[in-house]
């Protein structure tokens, strides 16, 4: 979360992170840390394992999530409140009651063009209690996800999160992603890569008509390992069966499953929200250097990296700003590595 100021409590805390100040300390449920008097930021970050980074030419900070476990400190949804394309604030806790399927996703990824399948499973299983959720990365909101949301029609909640905030609370390091939500409001499947059906693969009409850049990047994508299939198969199950699935995780595989968060990713997390700010304020250049430093530290996220390359060229081709791109860095992993496999 980004900060001005260094003695006052982050009105963002409790939401973001589940701590609140309170006269006995910083508190979490039962758990409470004490704090000393007069209240400050650094020393909350330095008892709770957050990482405090500071931008000493724009006068700003940012907070990060708090190191020492996993992304998801339990199975309950974080209360999550994001805007849909006309601005309008949505709360996921207003989908208690049916099973959610929430799907990251970005203008930015090829996966854009897949919004119109995941319109048509809810359409078919929505009258079997399930609801989709979209959720788009970008950093510039409505003007960047906007109208890639018109032209997919859906018929479920669409929303945009600017500030990555599903990167922070639930753990997403890649799109598209799909986390399952039950009833109550607890995740049975963490972040994983999510298809509603396998790409078609480009004419030589098509191709022709391109880049050399994204002609690569388009063989390169159909050398990726997906399994719409099985996925999908998985999902059905879980509508139809609920916690009788074998799809649907405990808590305790769940959280196993979620991904680890050190002090390092902590500080990764702090600097790609302050590079966010940034860039959002006018002051792109001097983002530039945030991102790259989250890219340092979180090497493993592409949501961080493909987010940052494609403010500086759509294509998210080589530039003179980054010392990657992401043609390249797909080659570097092989790209039948780019999504880990699912353990269904």
């Amino acid at each position: 979360m980004i900060l001005e100021r260094l003695d006052a409590i982050p009105a963002e805390l409790e939401p973001r992170t589940g701590w609140s100040v309170r006269p006995e300390g910083a508190c979490r449920g039962e758990v409470c840390v004490a704090l000393d008097t007069p209240f400050d930021v650094r020393q909350l970050a330095d008892r709770l394992g957050m990482a405090l980074v500071h931008d000493e030419r724009h006068g700003v900070w940012a907070l990060g999530p708090q190191a020492g476990g996993r992304a998801l400190a339990s199975a309950q949804l974080p209360d999550i409140v994001l805007e849909d394309r006309h601005g309008r604030d949505f709360a996921l806790r207003a989908l208690r009651g049916t099973k959610v399927f929430m799907l990251a996703w970005a203008s930015w990824c090829g996966c854009r063009f897949d919004l119109p399948g995941w319109r048509k499973l809810r359409d078919e299983l929505h009258p079997e209690g399930l609801e989709v959720v979209s959720v788009a990365l970008d950093t510039d909101g409505a003007d960047a996800a906007g109208p890639w949301i018109d032209r997919a029609r859906p018929t479920h909640p669409a929303l945009i999160d600017r500030g990555h905030v599903l990167d922070e609370l639930l753990g997403v390091v890649n799109v598209p992603s799909g986390i399952w939500v039950n009833e109550l409001g607890q995740i049975v499947r963490p972040p994983e890569p999510a298809f509603p059906w396998r790409p078609r693969k480009p004419s030589d009409e098509l191709l022709a008509q391109l880049p050399a850049v994204a002609v690569d990047q388009l063989r390169e994508a159909q050398k990726m390992r997906i399994e719409p299939e099985r996925y999908i198969a998985a999902l059905r199950d879980w509508v139809a069966r609920g916690d009788r699935s074998p799809y649907a995780l405990a808590p305790e595989e769940l959280l196993q499953r979620s991904q680890p968060r050190d002090m390092e990713h902590s500080r990764a997390a702090a600097c790609f929200e302050l590079a966010q700010h940034l860039h959002r304020a006018g002051q792109g250049p001097d983002a530039v250097a945030w991102f790259r430093e989250a890219h340092r530290l979180a090497p493993e996220n592409w949501t961080y990296r493909r987010q940052a390359w494609s403010l500086a060229d759509p294509l998210q081709a080589h530039t003179e700003t980054y010392d990657s791109d992401w043609l390249t860095d797909v080659r570097k992993v092989g790209a039948e590595n780019y999504y880990p496999p699912l353990e269904l």
